[in-house]
């Protein structure tokens, strides 16, 4: 994506090419895998071209994580959406995510989606960009920021990326600050995935 800083727990790469060096679901992995995850009777499914075409240890990694999503869905109730892939539920806090089409709602001004590989959170004003770096400044507050977006979006798994978060918060939350800065003429987002990777873009 253009007008992008991705931020991982290794060495950043712009590649796409699928490498088994790749087998952490880096950033640009998980955009070049997406190409393969399709939906069907609301469960993900990697395709036959997928696994041909990625090293075993990649396809082992995305299965695993495939896996524990699809059961989420399924306990959880949850919808996958086919065209966006984006998991959803029918929740109230929809109504109030005008800004974001088909995001939830976190707070005013931040908004949240949730996909198979992680979370996606929007900052439409530069008070939530503050809020969010409030919250992760903390550990409670890390914590809360998880919940909220377990709760409102009523996929668990979400939950988890307390653990993502809290382990580069003090990066994430200069790096949030910065990029914001950077681009205060545009709204941004922020992705998390569940490799503990996370990266900020720029949307209209």
């Amino acid at each position: 994506m253009s007008n992008s800083e991705v931020t991982t727990n290794k060495n950043t790469s712009n590649t796409t090419n699928l490498s088994a060096s790749q087998a952490n679901l880096s950033d640009s992995s998980i955009q070049s895998i997406d190409k393969f995850i399709v939906v069907n009777n609301n469960q993900f499914i990697l395709s036959n071209q997928g696994k041909t075409s990625m090293p075993t240890t990649l396809v082992n990694q995305v299965e695993s994580r495939l896996t524990i999503v699809n059961k989420a869905i399924k306990d959880d109730n949850l919808i996958i959406n086919p065209d966006t892939k984006e998991i959803t539920r029918y929740s109230p806090y929809n109504i109030f995510a005008a800004s974001v089409k088909g995001a939830t709602r976190l707070r005013s001004g931040c908004y949240v989606r949730v996909f198979w590989w992680g979370v996606r959170v929007y900052f439409t004003s530069n008070a939530a960009v503050n809020w969010f770096r409030g919250k992760i400044s903390t550990a409670s507050g890390i914590a809360t920021v998880a919940s909220m977006v377990a709760q409102v979006t009523g996929h668990e798994i979400a939950g988890t990326l307390g653990d993502a978060i809290g382990m580069y918060a003090d990066s994430m939350y200069n790096r949030l600050y910065n990029y914001n800065k950077a681009h205060r003429h545009s709204k941004i987002y922020m992705d998390i995935n569940f490799a503990s990777i996370y990266s900020f873009h720029t949307f209209r």
